[in-house]
């Protein structure tokens, strides 16, 4: 006869066998948050928002960059990358020498984004992809078709699944330049007082006053936005200005955020895996002290050339490979529209309007003006604009 002592052993031996580490995303990760990978992809959470390991599973840690380390508990490791095991609930183990809470790691500074350009897109602008490099590995979460001459970017190509709309708190990281932008410096162009300067020198000082307050601005308008990555470090490298264009605040945070939560909210519901590309099209035009129209760019090149433009759209496709369904969603970059204005920029008949199907989609009242077009009427206005197999629309 087994003694209840025996039965007992057994049965909590199985429980631990099985046992699973479950990471909050608001509690369970240190800060500055490394860069966590698993089975060669970025960690990620399951549908129902928290991180989930199986006992002995290896996440490797990573904190790219010189002078880096991987912080255990109170004890630098002096190593750039380790590997750590499940062992069950909050805890894991490096090698035979710690185990600690899952939240006791983190990188002595924040983790390095790296930006490599890997050819050319339609010919005459460069691709780049923006990521982590870790163990000699890049580990890509965006790509940017980027115009060298006029420091400005066409579109950016990112993924968009189920478990994106569930997102690592955190505070608001800075900007980063890196190398692509050559000696301009993006952070000065959004600054107030320059584009106070700039719109002076285009338009005449009286017509910036009107135009340019402190309530309605220009602002970086994040391509790839910050909330379609989970954790923390990927967040963060969508703060780079080759992921941004310069957006009036009144859209960027209206039309453009709501937009951005349905998307989300949408692959969610429905488990999808989308394919997205954001980009800019066009350059904004304001009228002069003489009324004459007048291209908005944020600065010139050293032989006086007009660079940063002001677009005049926003577009985003949203494509899902699996369906071969695509929709544009296109925003006027402009809070100083007329109807008369909408009627000569909208270039498609907004497929949205009065469409139950695109219910799940709602603009907010922000005084811009957005729209909708199939994916072919957006291609033929968009010439550089990638080529896709598209059957219908999404919805």
């Amino acid at each position: 006869m087994i003694s209840n002592c025996l039965l007992l052993f057994v049965f909590s031996s199985v429980v631990g066998a099985s046992a699973d580490c479950v990471f909050s995303l608001k509690e369970d990760f240190g800060n500055p948050s490394p860069v966590l990978l698993r089975k060669g992809s970025y960690l990620s959470p399951n549908n129902q928002g928290d991180v989930r390991l199986g006992r002995g599973e290896v996440v490797l840690i990573g904190c790219p960059g010189d002078r880096q380390a991987v912080i255990l508990g109170n004890y630098s490791t002096g190593l750039n990358d380790l590997e750590v095991h499940c062992v069950a609930n909050k805890t894991v183990r490096f090698g035979a020498g710690w185990t600690g809470d899952f939240k006791e790691i983190r990188c002595k500074t924040q983790p390095w984004i790296t930006t490599e350009d890997i050819g050319t897109c339609y010919g005459v602008m460069r691709n780049h992809r923006v990521g982590y490099k870790v163990r000699g590995e890049f580990y890509s979460l965006y790509e940017a078709c980027f115009d060298m001459n006029l420091l400005s970017t066409l579109y950016v190509k990112h993924h968009v699944s189920p478990t994106n709309k569930f997102v690592q708190p955190g505070s608001r990281p800075k900007f980063i330049e890196g190398t692509v932008f050559g000696k301009m410096r993006m952070s000065k162009l959004y600054k107030f007082a320059h584009q106070k300067a700039q719109l002076s020198a285009l338009l005449g000082e009286e017509i910036s006053d009107k135009q340019l307050t402190k309530k309605q601005f220009l602002t970086r308008g994040h391509l790839a936005p910050r909330a379609d990555f989970s954790l923390r470090a990927q967040q963060r490298a969508s703060f780079h200005y080759i992921n941004t264009g310069p957006q009036w605040l009144r859209g960027n945070a209206g039309d453009w955020a709501a937009l951005e939560d349905s998307v989300r909210s949408r692959a969610h519901r429905h488990n999808l895996t989308l394919t997205v590309y954001t980009g800019t099209h066009g350059v904004l035009s304001l009228p002069n002290a003489k009324n004459v129209s007048t291209p908005i760019y944020l600065a010139k090149d050293d032989n006086n050339n007009d660079i940063v433009p002001v677009p005049l759209y926003f577009f985003k496709v949203i494509y899902d490979p699996v369906g071969k369904t695509a929709t544009a969603f296109i925003i006027i970059n402009s809070p100083y529209i007329n109807n008369k204005m909408i009627s000569d920029m909208a270039f498609c008949n907004d497929v949205c309007e009065m469409n139950p199907n695109f219910s799940w989609l709602r603009w907010r009242d922000d005084g811009a003006y957005s729209f909708c077009c199939t994916y072919k009427e957006l291609a033929e206005e968009v010439e550089l604009l990638p080529r896709l197999d598209v059957k219908g629309l999404f919805y």
